[in-house]
């Protein structure tokens, strides 16, 4: 009698070990809440795939370095404004332009300086695991990476960003520019074509212009799911652009591009005219998409849309409400990201169990006039109900006169939109110092505070913060706090007589 050779058992299967939060993902939404929690005393790991850039705190680095450059070159060349003698006075007059190479090493340090706070270095010495891997859930609480197994209070998915880009005939055939790339190796260039009305088309547009380029903008197509930036605020900026020797040509889009060798033809046409426009770069700026991996979601019980990503809530929770992204909502809107802000609520939500809390939209153009839009615009809140619409303007700011008295640029304004019962509903900021303004905006519409409450509020007459206190005081006729029956009954007597 014989026996078969018994094989050996399998080992039990590796504990999972636990941990408070778990981020996976490229997107740079991860990289905060990892920092943040890890400073919080929590447990972190953290899991990209591999092939992903690493390091880098998202696509808006070299963008806007590349716009503050422009912004700083500007200020230069504009001296002339003030009479100055001499080399000043003459490099302005000459309209010189600073030297391809100057920029890549500018863009490149900024970059380094600012992934400095979210590299892996960084992570690993506020003792957070990272991890470059494949990811897959085993269950609704489980990841398995590689051998090792993770079992997390809280998932955060940091989906990566990608380029939507417009479906133009030709566009694949040559070697265009995007937000994150605005420089082909360190060749300046010559004469440009910006497809596209989007916020990172028009701030790229400008600062292209001011370090000397030939600009042509020209429309593109819109996603469905895009936001309109408010009427007025669009018209204030294109004025500046304009100002600053931008071609406008928001009549035509491009329908299709031709490469010549290391140029390009642009063939856009519009209602009733098409024109041809030779150009040495296209810039291409189309709003971002979130990427999500496979990560085995029927296994998570997370519920997914058609395209295979999950579904997300207003809160960006999955059906598993263990499991929430960061950065996948509002992802076309480059400069506007607050994953810091997502990240703070995330973390105060997990570690403290405090109720997730919905914020109000914010929108962010660093072009000149810069804008700020927070909350709802003018058009938005029409379709909710009776609104109240009050502005006043930057043109006779103490500050903006002592500043640009001789060069008149575009002034701008703060306009404020508020509902019947005098709580702020959104406000569109157009001017210098918009996103700093902003920010007492969001505080207001966040705690639900009405425009008595800001009108109340006391700052210095040449802060710009006292454009908000005369925005929120004065009216059509009177103020709105002298609320008096006696004169209630006379402003509807003044209407009246129109």
């Amino acid at each position: 009698m014989t026996h078969e050779p018994r094989l050996p058992a399998p080992p039990p299967p590796r504990p999972a070990e636990r941990v408070d939060i778990c981020v996976l993902g490229p997107g740079a939404g991860g990289r905060f809440v990892a920092v943040k929690a890890a400073e919080a005393g929590a447990s972190v790991v953290h899991i990209s795939p591999p092939g992903w850039e690493r390091g880098l705190p998202g696509l808006a680095v070299g963008t806007r370095a590349f716009i503050e450059a422009a912004a700083l070159f500007h200020a230069r060349t504009a001296l002339a404004t003030l009479g100055l003698a001499g080399a000043e006075a003459d490099a302005a007059r000459q309209n010189l332009r600073p030297t391809g190479e100057g920029l890549a090493r500018h863009l490149h340090a900024a970059a380094e300086a600012l992934a400095g706070g979210l590299a892996d270095a960084r992570l690993r010495a506020l003792r957070v695991r990272v991890l470059s891997d494949v990811a897959r859930f085993e269950n609704a609480k489980t990841l398995r990476v590689g051998d090792e197994r993770f079992a997390a209070r809280h998932f955060v998915l940091a989906p990566a960003l990608q380029w939507a880009m417009p479906a133009i005939p030709g566009l694949n055939e040559i070697d265009c520019l995007t937000p994150d790339r605005p420089l082909v190796a360190s060749r300046p260039v010559e004469r440009l074509a910006v497809i596209g009305t989007t916020d990172a088309a028009l701030a790229l547009a400008q600062a292209h212009r001011r370090l000397g380029a030939r600009v042509t903008l020209l429309r593109g197509e819109e996603p469905a799911d895009a936001t309109p930036l408010d009427e007025e605020a669009l018209r204030h900026v294109l004025m500046g652009l304009e100002r600053d020797g931008v071609a406008v040509r928001t009549d035509l889009a491009a329908v299709r591009i031709e490469a010549h060798g290391r140029e390009a033809l642009v063939h856009a046409a519009g209602a009733a005219d098409t024109e041809t426009f030779d150009v040495s770069q296209v810039l291409v700026a189309p709003p971002t998409r979130a990427v999500f991996g496979d990560a085995a979601w029927q296994e998570a019980q997370v519920a997914l849309r058609d395209d295979g990503a999950p579904v997300l809530d207003a809160f960006q929770r999955t059906s598993n409400r263990r499991i929430q992204a960061i950065g996948a909502i509002g992802g076309g809107d480059l400069f506007s990201a607050t994953l810091e802000r997502q990240a703070d609520v995330i973390i105060d939500h997990v570690l403290s169990g405090r109720k997730l809390r919905a914020m109000p939209a914010t929108r962010l153009l660093p072009t000149s006039p810069e804008v700020a839009v927070v909350g709802l615009t003018e058009k938005a809140a029409r379709g909710e109900g009776e609104i109240r619409v009050l502005r006043t303007s930057f043109a006779w700011h103490p500050a903006r006169v002592a500043r640009y008295r001789g060069s008149d640029p575009v002034a701008g304004e703060i306009k404020v939109v508020a509902r019947r019962d005098g709580r702020i509903a959104g406000c569109t900021i157009i001017g210098e110092g918009a996103g700093d303004i902003a920010g007492l905006w969001t505080l207001a519409i966040t705690r639900g505070l009405k425009l008595a409450d800001l009108a109340d509020l006391a700052f210095p007459d040449c802060s710009r913060h006292s454009l908000t206190r005369r925005a929120t005081r004065l009216t059509v006729f009177g103020w709105p706090r002298s609320a008096g029956l006696l004169l209630r009954l006379a402003r509807w007597w003044w209407k009246l007589r129109g």
